[in-house]
Formats: C-alpha cells, structure tokens, sequence
C-alpha cells in the first residue's frame, strides 16, 4: 500500500497562515484522529471548509481549517487533506510531529507533483511548468510557465507525434500491400512529410531555446571609460545603492552582478571596470575582465560622458565592442548643454539615449530600446518554451532519428526498417512528456522540487 506522506507546503517562517499537506490512502483518518470540528461532525464532505482544534492528545495545538480531498479529485490524485493554521513555525512543527507519531512519513522533495504525474493527473511537461512557476524570476516566465501547465508544450509534443505516429501507419500499411500493385505511399510522399516532421522538431528546439535563454536571463554589460558615470548609471536602474559612486577613476575594479526585470524580462546587469590604457595593477586585471565580459553578454550598454565629449577612450572602447549588439547611453545629459550630446550623437554610428543617471532621466526610452532588442533577437519570444536539458536534449535525439529516416527513405530502403527508424523517433517524442521515462530521470526532475510541492 502507498506511503501516507505529509509536509508543510509554506516557507517555515512567521506568517498569518501556514499550510500542512497529507496525501495517501491513511490522510482522512490520520486528520480525523487529531482534529474535531466545532459542530462534531466527522470530517467527510469532500472540499468542504471545517473549522476546530487541533489536539495533542488532550493538548489543544491550534485551531484550524481543515478540507478534504477525495481520490481522484485532487492534486496528487490520492486522498488528500489540507490543514490551514496559524503561521507560526512552533506551532507547524507540533502538527508535523503529530502527524509523524501516527505513522504519516515526511514527503520527499517534489513527492506530491511525482504522485500526481504517476496517477495521470498531469504529464511531465506540466509538472516542470510546476516548478518554473514556483521558481520564476521574470513576469515572462511566470506567463510562459503557467501556459505550460495548461498544456501548450504538451499539445505541441502531441500534434507532432500524431503526424508520425500518421507516416508509421501508411508505411506499416505499405507493408501489408507489398505484394499487390497498390501503392499506399510513394518514397517521394514519405520524404515530404519526413522532412516537414524533421522542421517541425527543430521549430520547436527553437522556441524551447528562446525560451531557456530567457529564464537564465539577458546578459547586459555596462562598459565605458572611468567617471562616466556607469556605477551611478547601476544604482539608477536597479534603484538603489548598489555599486560605489566616486569622483577618483577606477573606483570600480571586479565586475558588480544585479538583476532587474525590464518589460517582464529578467535581465542581468554586470556592471564593468573604467577601460582606459593607461590602467596598471589590480585596475588593469578588472579591465581586462571587462573586456572579458564584452565578449561574452548578449548587448551592451555603452555609457558616455555628456560633459567630456566623444574621447579617444571613447573610440577605443566602441572598436573593442566591436560587431556586439550595444545601446549608447549618454549619461550626466542633465548637466549638459544640447550641443554638447548632438557633438557626441555625430561621433556614434547610432543615435544615444539621452541619460541623467542622477533623475532617472531617459529610463523610459532605455526600457523601450531593451524591449525592441530583445523582440527583434529573441523572435517569437512570447510563443517560446520554458525547457530545460532534458527536454532539449530528447528533441535533438528525435532530430537525430528523423534524419536517420530520411536517409533510409532516399535510400529506398524496405518499409519495415523506415517503420522500425519511425517507432525510434515516436517513443523519444513520448519521452518529453513522460510516456516513456526511467526511474532515474523521474527522480532527477522532482528532486528539484521543493518539499511541499
């Protein structure tokens, strides 16, 4: 018989309410033995709110709402009890130590979501979307995630895998017929729906890609020469004192990470060492780490320093930046005359934003220009997946055999071997979603779960 699990499903903190779970065949006697509502009845209606205390023997613990959950009809598919009490970790750790003196076992992490994937209550696209949204950083995963769960991976899996599931059947059917002057599909039909399978696929490794770059969030480097202002410029869109503000150059000497979300995506800023020549010591080790970054971020913000003008130093950094994706940021722009930030827009291939990290000045135009870049690099970025490895990595195995089929296809092969190649292809394509999955996967992807969930 299947474990009774329990576990507090809030963070083991002070707050007005904290919640216990019990899932398992022992949960409505279990919650029946340690609490009475205040009309005396027994616990039995399905969702229905009671209210009582919670006894330790003749101790009162807590008074409490407790709800019951029938199988199937509930999250993890098993009977299941909710215990909503007072959020006070004291008085949590009572309740849980009740419940594990009447033989309930504490739940493993992502033991609830596993039981609801076993019990087909969800499939495991749904269940990682779980998980994503519990661990979101940006209003963009949160969206895409919760799309998820409502089954927008799931459903695209499926279609795909109907229409070779389709090809398997018309060549199998081929087979019967092998004998006879009936052709049922011909090598050149097979090798159109092949390779529209095969651009299917990598369609969605595509989204699936756009959409795991996305939850790790837009690298963004703030660069430009000492004093102009890129430390103040941090400070400014995160809006708080994040980095140190001097007048001295090389103040900043390693790279300062923040996050900020512009437009509902997560971006993380790195904010750099002033890149000059003449930097010597430990200054020269964070502008070389500078350049380090430039390499590596996905676009670039190139702060300039409306009171000094476009310098050499200036040039310098625009030339290592190089064919990189950047916005020119010309920042202190309060301070300075029209003149004076037109002189540096001539010297730029791109017209700058004009900045006043001090006001905030230009906020608004710098969010917008994020969002046209992120909309042009990351096309279709809001029809993306939230996929990690696991998925990615079965997508481009069923790439793999969707191309071994095409080979066989040209090759004119015998339908049972392209039949036997299609079947490969099928039950990788049902691997995504958890048709065909080993215990050790199962157990990698919930054990990332928190417990509770």
């Amino acid at each position: 018989m299947q474990a009774t699990i329990c576990a507090p499903a809030t963070p083991p903190v002070h707050a007005p309410i904290a919640i216990i779970r019990i899932s398992g065949p022992e949960s409505l006697r279990v919650a029946s033995s340690i609490f009475i509502p205040h009309n005396k009845q027994t616990i039995s209606i399905p969702r229905h709110a009671y209210y009582g205390p919670i006894f330790d023997g003749e101790y009162e613990i807590d008074d409490a709402i407790v709800i019951y959950y029938a199988q199937p009809h509930s999250y993890t598919g098993e009977d299941m009890v909710e215990i909503f009490c007072h959020g006070n970790p004291i008085i949590v750790n009572k309740i849980m130590n009740r419940l594990l003196a009447l033989h309930v076992r504490i739940a493993e992490p992502g033991e609830f979501t596993k039981r609801a994937f076993f019990n087909g209550k969800m499939d495991l696209t749904e269940a990682e979307a779980i998980n994503h949204i519990i661990t979101a950083r940006s209003e963009w995963e949160i969206a895409t995630a919760i799309q998820q769960k409502h089954g927008s991976l799931r459903n695209t899996i499926n279609t795909l895998k109907q229409t070779i599931v389709e090809l398997k059947a018309d060549i199998e059917c081929a087979i019967d017929f092998i004998d006879q002057d009936i052709e049922i599909i011909s090598y050149q039909e097979a090798q159109q729906r092949i390779e529209d399978i095969i651009h299917a696929i990598q369609e969605i490794i595509n989204r699936c890609k756009v959409g795991n770059n996305l939850s790790h969030g837009i690298d963004i480097a703030i660069v430009g020469k000492p004093n102009a202002g890129k430390s103040s410029f941090l400070n400014c869109v995160v809006n708080h004192e994040r980095a140190i503000v001097s007048d001295e150059p090389g103040t900043t000497r390693d790279v300062i990470k923040e996050l900020v979300t512009i437009h509902g995506i997560q971006c993380n800023l790195y904010d750099t060492a002033g890149i000059r020549d003449e930097a010597s010591g430990i200054e020269l080790l964070g502008v070389q780490k500078s350049y380090m970054i430039i390499d590596e971020v996905s676009l670039i913000f190139f702060i300039l320093d409306a009171t000094r003008g476009f310098t050499v130093e200036d040039s310098h950094i625009l030339e290592r930046i190089g064919s990189k994706p950047y916005i020119p940021v010309i920042n202190k722009s309060d301070i300075a005359s029209p003149e004076q930030i037109n002189a540096i827009n001539a010297q730029l291939p791109k017209k700058g934003i004009a900045f006043a990290a001090t006001t905030g000045y230009g906020m608004d135009v710098l969010e917008l220009t994020v969002s046209d870049f992120i909309q042009t690099s990351y096309v279709n970025y809001t029809n993306s997946f939230i996929a990690d490895i696991r998925i990615i990595q079965l997508l481009e195995q069923s790439s793999t055999g969707a191309h071994e089929v095409l080979e066989q296809i040209l090759k004119q092969s015998p339908h049972e071997i392209i039949a036997s190649a299609l079947q490969d292809v099928i039950d990788t394509i049902g691997s995504v979603t958890g048709e065909i999955t080993v215990d050790d996967v199962l157990n990698s992807i919930f054990s990332r779960f928190c417990i509770g969930k």
